[in-house]
């Protein structure tokens, strides 16, 4: 079949073949383009779901949205359904149930075998966020003194079954992880060679309860495309493939971007959200926002004399302002991105500090010079009112670099998320204090009384 089929011609291929000579025609289209095609034809999609096979079912399912998921699964009969959950992959199988209402939930899992019910449940009871919350159970595990012979031997009866063959992890008796062992390993030596003798003993795994966001920057360190979860005692309980970790990062940054944005997190998709629903998720940090801003008022009302005296000092508050928050947000967003690489520690705090003052003293004292020369030759105002403006400014960008790059490490210090700390809330910090300093140097330089 031509590589380049549009969705519309798969959707006219689903709709007219039987399904013998359908799975036939569709072996070599990948779930995701057969997944597209159901989700857009406008008849009755259980009758082209009946043509499919139950392994095109479960890759569909497996790679499919939540809701759309649960779609798919209600066209399905009862024994379908069946099958479809006992061919599932488990971290898959996991998160399906963890997307549906707790009936629903509590209704699917009466439909798996004991010994399968007894491992969701295991598996759902670890944080939804950790590790083991996201990693399958399907892996090979051999044994240390089976030969290569028996591993392939092994790989081709169960290999079927395993979330990837790429990688096979040796365990001992005690089910503790000795050493991993890669399928090139097995090429590449002779059938009678040990695992033992060409396992690799220094393994990189990870705990149960360990973070998903910190597992994703192991990923991203090392470049894994699998990577083994051990419990505290080092017993092999499952694996996480980079197909996973991909989600999860997903998920991370659009949470992370949503919070630098004033907004509550949303699963569905944007186009798919009610208009009452996406002001709902706005309106909350609008508020707070709103009701915090009342203190730029309160410090704009106590300098009254100020700007009764002089008025053009008005005309640059904007200035300052949004200078000082774009100066806040810069250290913010790098901050929060090493957080969540793992460049930037709590630990660092004070390095931080260090670096970000000696940046703050060069921008600031560029802008202040810039801006100087701007008011006096563009706007015509007096020497002092433009000094008063321009020492305002580098006292601004100074201060607005100092509350971004500490915000975000004293968040993760007290445990909350350091994206909570971006630019909307730094804004209004910078604001009230930018304008206290604005003010006061005005009642120093231009000898205006205070109020």
């Amino acid at each position: 079949m031509a590589r380049d089929i549009t969705t519309s011609d798969l959707i006219q291929i689903l709709s007219s073949y039987s399904a013998e000579h359908l799975n036939e025609l569709i072996v070599d289209i990948h779930p995701v383009d057969i997944l597209e095609a159901l989700l857009e034809y406008d008849g009755d999609r259980r009758e082209l779901i009946n043509k499919l096979t139950l392994n095109t079912i479960v890759e569909i399912l497996e790679r499919a949205d939540d809701e759309d998921k649960l779609e798919i699964y209600n066209l399905l009969s009862e024994s379908q359904q069946k099958q479809i959950l006992r061919e599932m992959a488990s971290d898959e199988l996991v998160d399906f149930l963890e997307s549906v209402d707790p009936e629903q939930a509590d209704s699917i899992i009466r439909q798996l075998d004991k010994e399968d019910v007894a491992e969701v449940r295991r598996l759902m009871g670890y944080g939804p966020e950790s590790a083991g919350g996201i990693m399958a159970t399907e892996f090979m595990i051999v044994k240390g003194d089976m030969t290569v012979w028996e591993v392939l031997h092994l790989l081709q009866k169960e290999g079927i079954e395993a979330e990837t063959t790429n990688t096979l992890y040796v365990l001992d008796d005690d089910g503790h992880l000795i050493g991993v062992a890669s399928l090139s390993d097995l090429v590449v030596n002779g059938f009678n060679t040990k695992i033992s003798d060409i396992m690799n003993e220094q393994v990189i795994s990870v705990r149960t309860d360990i973070d998903q966001e910190e597992v994703g920057r192991i990923f991203q360190k090392y470049g894994f495309a699998s990577i083994p979860v051990v419990d505290h005692h080092n017993r092999m309980q499952g694996i996480i493939t980079s197909d996973d970790i991909m989600d999860v990062l997903r998920e991370e940054n659009t949470e992370d971007f949503e919070k630098m944005a004033a907004l509550i997190h949303n699963e569905a998709e944007y186009l798919e959200s009610s208009v009452l629903n996406l002001a709902k998720k706005r309106i909350t940090w609008l508020l707070v926002l709103m009701i915090s801003a009342t203190f730029t008022g309160l410090i704009i009302r106590g300098f009254e004399d100020a700007l009764t005296a002089v008025v053009l000092l008005a005309a640059f508050i904007p200035m300052l302002m949004d200078t000082g928050g774009n100066a806040g947000a810069q250290s913010a967003t790098l901050i929060i991105r090493g957080m969540a690489l793992g460049e930037v520690t709590i630990k660092d705090f004070y390095s931080v500090l260090y670096k970000e003052f000696r940046v703050s003293i060069i921008v600031g004292l560029m802008l202040a010079v810039i801006n100087f020369g701007r008011i006096i030759l563009i706007d015509r105002v007096s020497v002092l009112i433009s000094l008063t403006v321009s020492i305002s400014l580098f006292f601004t960008v100074v201060i607005a670099k100092a509350v971004g790059c500490v915000l975000p490490i004293i968040a993760k210090s007290l445990k909350v998320d350091p994206a909570i700390m971006a630019a909307p809330i730094i804004t209004t910090i910078v604001d009230a204090l930018s304008l206290i300093i604005y003010f006061s140097l005005a009642t120093v330089i231009l000898q205006i009384p205070a109020q």
